[in-house]
């Protein structure tokens, strides 16, 4: 094995069987010199270990933990692993086993991730607004009047967003919108976070812009397409009631489906077509060619890459980060659409939560976190889209895009996988009232007669669909609840709040108005963790938090 970093600290205990405990990209890696010897001494006693597994797909280094008489005590799919108490006496036989990767004791995991994680050691910095002129932008325009929709992971109390939070609905059981993984909060703060707890340091884009938060996944960030459309459906349904323009979605899945028949390319369609911008990140899948994840792959949305400044406000040494997902697409488009600050952007921290805990490296302080991913580069643009709607509220989502890739700086390091640029939001505010060529003009609107299936790629989660208290593996054309999917009758239903109200969903939500907690009881819907067989990694396109 080659030489890999360590952490000491205490393992903690997690609910769930493989439960995945982020939404981001990352691998995680064992102390070579904490693999213990063939004929290392016996103690008698249980060690507590981390285990990397050869094939996290098999059961195979579960087996041989248990062989030797030891037990599982945490899954943990984000590093292709889990924990476990083992005799000392059986270290020696799983630390040479072929089914083992790596293992250590005592030890938590230090995470990196697919090249990323090179961007822990930057020092927080202020320029990505720089290059992209927010410091340049009209007076008083600053997203006053405009709301944005999020569909993540829940948002936590944070003095930057105190009065701006319009409401918290969340689709986890028992939930009342707060954030235990840190993802959504984070990306609130890049979106519409005022600076309040640093003076105004650290500052979203559009830092008066209103929020709606849509929780649709727990600490350990698993969820089902099923749960996101439904999601999408209520945004739509709600969105004159609580002024929503905009709609972020950071998070896909690697479904090579055709956009033209996938339910979820549907859904963020109908959206765009009720006058909302729907903003998604690439993934964060690259290098390579024909990574963009879905819903980031529909032609119509706006999908945003990861641009790489170099930490410094000088636009001509930008570059695509190398982690930055790029087309084409199954379906032959090129996305991304434009590219936006995506490496060490400081915002909005939750702190206790599972990136936090995972990630001390990226804490500024107390309020503040550094994070890297596409996400949060969607972030920016969906902060970008608020403030051009507050320029001119006649806008409709093709202008929007049509503005933003029209006034995107544009370089020779971008042609490859920058789409038409790095945004520019002064230019993008601007150019508000101006009229440009739709650049949708042709493109067909997707039917959502695909399978829901297809539409999740490889990424599967668990729940307890009958009831009996073992998780039972979503798939197939049924939905998260147990509700059998008919593409059909889904893709002729008028998103109304009449329609909404007959959905299964309608009574399994909380709607919480601002910083409200008031959850539901009911018991039929038991949440969801990450299936053991189809654990990905690339499953949420918040590669590192950095």
């Amino acid at each position: 094995m080659t030489e890999r970093t360590i952490r000491t600290s205490p393992l903690g205990d997690a609910p769930g069987r493989r439960t995945a405990v982020a939404l981001s990209v990352l691998c995680a890696v064992f102390g070579a010199s904490l693999v213990p010897s063939p004929d290392a001494p016996s103690s008698g006693v249980d060690r507590s270990v981390l285990i990397h597994e050869a094939n996290p797909s098999s059961r195979a280094a579960e087996d041989r933990v248990l062989a030797v008489g030891g037990h599982i005590t945490r899954p943990l799919p984000l590093i292709g692993g889990f924990a476990a108490s083992v005799p000392d006496d059986g270290l020696p036989m799983l630390a040479w086993d072929p089914a083992i990767a790596g293992l250590s004791v005592d030890v938590r995991i230090d995470m990196a991730s697919s090249g990323t994680d090179v961007y822990d050691v930057f020092d927080p910095n202020l320029a990505w607004r720089k290059a992209i002129r927010l410091g340049q932008l009209p007076s008083g325009i600053d997203g006053s009047g405009v709301t944005v929709a999020m569909i993540d992971t829940g948002v936590a109390h944070h003095e930057d967003l105190a009065g701006r939070v319009a409401a918290r609905v969340d689709f986890t059981p028992g939930g009342v919108g707060d954030d235990q993984y840190g993802h959504g909060t984070h990306l609130a703060g890049v979106i519409a976070g005022d600076g309040g707890a640093s003076g105004g340091k650290w500052r979203g884009v559009a830092p008066k812009a209103e929020l709606v938060s849509v929780k649709v996944a727990g600490a350990d960030g698993s969820t089902d397409v099923s749960v996101v459309i439904a999601a999408i459906q209520w945004v739509v349904t709600h969105r004159a009631e609580y002024g929503i323009r905009v709609l972020n979605l950071s998070f896909g899945t690697d479904s090579i489906q055709p956009y033209a028949i996938d339910p979820l390319n549907a859904a963020v369609e109908r959206a765009w077509a009720a006058g909302i911008t729907v903003v998604v990140s690439a993934g964060n899948g690259g290098p390579g060619i024909g990574t963009i994840a879905k819903p980031g792959d529909d032609p119509h949305v706006i999908t945003v890459g990861a641009a790489d400044l170099n930490q410094t406000p000088d636009r001509w040494d930008d570059e695509v980060a190398p982690f930055s997902s790029r087309g084409p697409t199954q379906d032959g488009f090129e996305k991304p659409d434009v590219v936006a600050p995506g490496t060490t952007i400081v915002a909005t921290r939750d702190a206790g939560s599972a990136v936090d805990d995972l990630h001390p490296d990226a804490v500024v302080d107390e309020h503040y976190f550094k994070g890297t991913g596409t996400s949060q580069s969607g972030a920016v643009v969906s902060g970008i889209a608020a403030l051009m709607y507050e320029a001119n509220p006649n806008l409709t989502p093709k202008r929007v895009k049509g503005i933003l890739m029209g006034t995107a700086f544009k370089t020779a390091a971008y042609r490859v996988g920058g789409g038409d640029g790095l945004v520019d939001a002064t230019g993008a505010v601007l150019a508000a009232t101006s009229d440009v060529a739709n650049p949708n003009v042709g493109l067909v609107r997707s039917t959502g007669l695909g399978t829901l299936e297809g539409s999740r790629g490889r990424f599967h989660v668990e729940t307890d669909l009958d009831g009996d208290g073992v998780a039972d593996l979503v798939e197939g054309e049924i939905d998260v609840l147990g509700d059998p999917w008919d593409s059909t009758s889904w893709s002729s239903t008028s998103w109304s709040s009449t329609s909404w109200s007959s959905t299964s969903w309608s009574s399994l939500i909380a709607e919480n108005a601002g910083w409200s907690s008031t959850s539901w009881s009911s018991t039929s819907w038991s949440g969801t963790s990450w299936s053991s067989t189809s654990w990905s990694s690339n499953s949420w396109s918040s590669v590192a938090w950095s």
